[in-house]
């Protein structure tokens, strides 16, 4: 009897130098970046292999580097096992396109199309920042607190709530320093730790990316998914094509709610989680996100990383 899993997918920051030089061995996860350096660029296999981290941490190098290596994984192991079956998919931010992908509602060259598109966009708003901005990674009990938190200091704003517990805050980068002085000053029970990015993603700060975004989506075509995208801007399942068009332009300025995209799926009946990665990382935040308010975990979840090493053997 086949297997059914809810395939996921990572955001930015999972890009390291060096990241696809395995995975370019494999033959089927070649041949998809072979497909895709048309839109991509000639220069997508350098970025896979011999890009610095420096470099391959822009915002232009990197989501073109990590949604190659999203779609490479997942259709090399979809060809080794051709009796998978999906319930759902997810994508954390910009690993979203690759969950569309999965779920047969966009092409890989139409989303490799919008990627670039993707990328060149926030490339652009990060070049005309007039100060320095960014993100900071925040730990707490309950991260929803957060939102209110974040209120109180003027020019931070929640930029994506993962788990529970965790979840990122963008704004300028003194306002962020503010944040953490306040945090320090007041004892509030929160770690805070500043990122190394080129921007506050899904800010305000990003909102001029949403012409460019809706540009691109408008050469490109969406089809209803053979299973359900639980999508983060919306932070439930979204099946009409119109309306994944409409939130792909808005998750450039909208809060991620992952955590909520994640545990949508788990009500929509997914109980085996899968992802396939380098470094595997959404399907390790399982335990922080389908659990009760009482701390117990929700019954019946299965977790399944399988890295590049696994998918070679």
């Amino acid at each position: 009897m086949a297997e059914t899993f809810c395939v996921m997918f990572a955001g930015q920051s999972v890009q390291e130098a060096g990241m696809g030089r395995q995975l370019l061995k494999i033959p089927a996860a070649r041949k998809v970046i072979e497909r895709l350096i048309p839109s991509l660029g000639e220069d997508l296999p350098a970025l896979l292999t011999d890009t610095p981290d420096a470099a391959l941490a822009l915002t232009l190098n990197a989501q073109r580097a990590i949604h190659a290596s999203h779609l490479a994984h997942f259709l090399a192991y979809k060809a080794a096992h051709p009796e998978l079956r999906l319930d759902g998919a997810i994508g954390h931010s910009m690993g979203i396109v690759a969950a569309l992908v999965a779920a047969e509602a966009m092409s890989v060259e139409d989303s490799g199309a919008f990627i670039r598109a993707r990328a060149e966009a926030f490339s652009k708003v990060c070049k005309s920042f007039g100060e320095p901005m960014g993100l900071a990674a925040v730990s707490t009990e309950d991260f929803g607190e957060v939102f209110e938190a974040a209120a109180e200091v003027p020019g931070v704003s929640v930029a994506l709530h993962n788990t529970i517990g965790r979840g990122t805050i963008g704004g300028s980068t003194a306002a962020l320093e503010a944040f953490v002085r306040k945090a320090r000053e007041e004892d509030w029970p929160v770690k805070v730790t500043l990122l190394k990015v080129e921007g506050p993603y899904h800010t305000k700060a990003f909102s001029p990316c949403k012409a460019a975004l809706q540009a691109a989506l408008a050469r490109i075509e969406v089809r209803p998914p053979r299973v359900p995208v639980f999508m983060g801007t919306s932070g439930r399942a979204e099946n009409d094509p119109a309306r994944i068009k409409a939130l792909l332009a808005e998750q450039a300025d909208s809060p991620e709610l992952h955590h909520s995209a994640v545990r949508a799926a788990y009500a929509a009946g997914c109980r085996r989680f899968l992802e396939i990665a380098r470094k595997p990382q959404p399907v390790t935040w399982l335990a922080d996100q389908l659990r009760a308010q009482d701390g117990q975990p929700y019954p019946d979840v299965t977790a399944l990383a399988v890295t590049t090493e696994q998918l070679s053997g």
